[in-house]
């Protein structure tokens, strides 16, 4: 699948910050958890469906967002979920699932999909339904050398890598073929007392994201 995107398309901006911040429960305000995400640079972040209040917060956001970034919505497990992620406005949709309704309502509404996958068949059904890009999951279980497998029959079809990705594993998973790197637990502080900490995390596996990408 050949992309050609722009520079504030989902695709453009992966390219560029190829780190999706992934906001799922947290333990203090999910607004200022993806204000402090975008205040470090990331650029793709995505609000899980499941938090509470998760279509307040696109909504509120909505706003507010920085002109080169997008926020979107995840765990999108089924068309009750999108249709929640869409009339908040979430830019982009993220599902943990192969749920072919979702991509097909995501395309008819003209929303980015990045449907979740794991086996060869599933990864290449979802891009055969219309996914943008694929989120591999779960990441770490597999393992980094699965995405150097993975790269032999689909050398093209756009993967993230998502799942137990943080700071020791992000360089092998962008080395053997991942494209980009979801990250949640990483990057979200357990206490108003962490912001700073993982605004660190945030700039650094972006720093490792991108030399690795051109190394």
């Amino acid at each position: 699948m050949t992309q050609t995107p722009d520079s504030h398309s989902f695709h453009g901006i992966a390219q560029v910050t190829p780190v999706v911040g992934i906001v799922r429960r947290p333990k203090v305000d999910p607004i200022r958890c993806i204000e402090n995400l975008f205040e470090a640079g990331i650029r793709l972040v995505e609000i899980t469906m499941e938090t509470p209040g998760a279509a307040d917060v696109l909504k509120s956001l909505r706003s507010a967002i920085p002109s080169d970034a997008l926020l979107g919505a995840g765990t999108v497990t089924d068309l009750g979920r999108l249709d929640a992620a869409l009339a908040a406005g979430a830019s982009f949709i993220v599902t943990p699932n192969l749920n072919l309704d979702v991509i097909r309502v995501s395309r008819e509404n003209g929303v980015l999909i990045v449907p979740g996958a794991m086996t060869p068949s599933e990864i290449y059904n979802a891009v055969t339904a219309g996914a943008n890009f694929v989120k591999v999951f779960p990441a770490n279980a597999l393992g980094p050398a699965y995405f150097r497998e993975l790269r032999g029959p689909f050398p093209d079809i756009p993967l993230i890598a998502t799942g137990g990705v943080n700071l020791e594993n992000a360089r092998d998973f962008i080395r053997f073929g991942a494209d980009a790197l979801g990250v949640g637990g990483a990057l979200i502080p357990k206490s108003n007392s962490e912001f700073s900490r993982c605004n660190e995390t945030a700039k650094e596996l972006l720093r490792i994201a991108r030399e690795t990408r051109k190394s």
